[in-house]
């Protein structure tokens, strides 16, 4: 499988059609895209696109990955519960696509199992 050039546009879509809003930042960098669990809005699911601010196309081959990450934020602190394994841009388009959204629904899904676990530990403690 060799490299595939994705249009930002279809990364956008679908990202979009997942719930996933673009995060305002400085016009540098790449662009990230948040969407928080549906439960528990501490929980957020973070996409690090490979698309650099204000572009038309994602980074040339070989310069980075798609990345997906899940963060539980507190009053004091940012956790990171998961990361996945990134997502090279080979095979098709749509390959593509599926597996950056797959890994997004396996950070959704650590989300809400974490959210569980630590659910008892909470009680325990007397906290809500």
């Amino acid at each position: 499988m060799g490299f595939v050039d994705v249009p930002a546009a279809a990364i956008r879509e679908r990202l979009a059609a997942a719930g996933f809003l673009c995060l305002q930042a400085d016009s540098f960098g790449e662009e990230v895209y948040e969407r928080s669990h549906d439960k528990d809005r501490r929980y957020t699911i973070k996409v690090y696109s490979s698309i650099p601010r204000r572009a038309l196309t994602v980074r040339k081959c070989g310069k980075d990955a798609i990345r997906v990450v899940a963060l539980l934020t507190t009053p004091s602190k940012v956790y990171p519960i998961f990361k996945s394994a990134r997502v090279y841009r080979t095979g098709t388009v749509e390959a593509v696509l599926d597996r950056m959204i797959e890994r997004a629904r396996e950070a959704y899904k650590t989300c809400g199992e974490h959210r569980r676990r630590t659910e008892g530990f909470r009680v325990e403690l007397g906290r809500r």
